[in-house]
């Protein structure tokens, strides 16, 4: 099935939903554009400069459109939809290019990749807070993505700690919202928040909380094709040095050789 009947049976399934009119409007209707769903900001790995979409995900993504001797368009959508695989079974997108951690549930609904980056979690809190660890977390809110593996692990240790999830659509949310001390902390992603945090004096890390989770991209469940020319072009900037050369450009230090160091 090629992306034009894909995206038009997927748009038919879903009319009268919010996803549908995206469906129908994304990307064009030949296999010249790769269109990549994905949700701003979340840096380094997609953000805005200007009016380009730039970051680790969005090199990758134009590094895959070459090979598919394509063009890249960015569909920005809600994490939620993206995460869930609602957006991508849409039809929406092609791919899903999000600081998207591999969990079963998500291999379940969308096809995964192979990994391409480690990732653990963080606490960050407004500068001068008290808070110094996830203990010190009773009564307060805690901000956290909205269908984020952040959110599940807020959701998961809630209790422990005695603190209230409350859920927002983007990190630029959460960081107004700790700027303006709606909330108390966020819990999100450590590469994300080592970002952030170089920009914003008001906010400060106060935790790393290791979490081991690994990014891959994600296409429709059943792009078998798509998902094969993604891991083989995984495969070959890992060896050719091309990932450690944009792993150090977009994380800022060596690429050692080995994701989990």
């Amino acid at each position: 099935m090629n992306k034009h009947t894909r995206r038009a049976a997927a748009a038919l399934a879903l009319i009268g939903t919010g996803l549908a009119a995206a469906a129908c409007t994304s990307g064009s209707d030949d296999d010249s554009t790769l269109t990549v769903c994905t949700n701003v900001p979340f840096a380094p790995f997609e953000y805005k400069d200007g009016d380009e979409y730039v970051g680790f995900d969005m090199d990758l993504m134009n590094r895959l459109a070459d090979r598919l001797d394509q063009t890249v368009e960015v569909v920005e959508i809600s994490f939620e939809s993206i995460s869930s695989g609602e957006a991508l079974n849409a039809g929406t997108c092609d791919i899903a290019a999000a600081g998207l951690s591999i969990t079963e549930e998500r291999q379940d609904a969308m096809g995964m990749s192979q990994a391409y980056y480690r990732a653990d979690q963080a606490l960050v809190v407004p500068t001068g807070s008290a808070v110094a660890s996830l203990d010190d977390l009773s009564g307060l809110q805690v901000a956290v993505q909205s269908g984020s593996t952040g959110e599940a692990y807020a959701n998961d240790n809630a209790e422990q700690y005695g603190f209230e999830v409350r859920a927002f659509e983007s990190m630029g949310d959460i960081a107004s919202a700790l700027s303006t001390g709606a909330v108390g902390a966020s819990i999100a992603d450590l590469a994300t928040w080592n970002e952030m945090i170089e920009t914003a004096s008001d906010l400060q890390l106060v935790q790393t909380i290791e979490t081991a989770e690994h990014y891959g991209f994600a296409v429709q469940k059943d792009d078998t094709e798509l998902l094969d020319e993604v891991n083989t072009m995984l495969d070959e900037i890992f060896a050719d040095g091309t990932y450690a050369e944009l792993y150090e450009k977009w994380i800022g230090e060596p690429y050692t050789g080995d994701l989990d160091q």
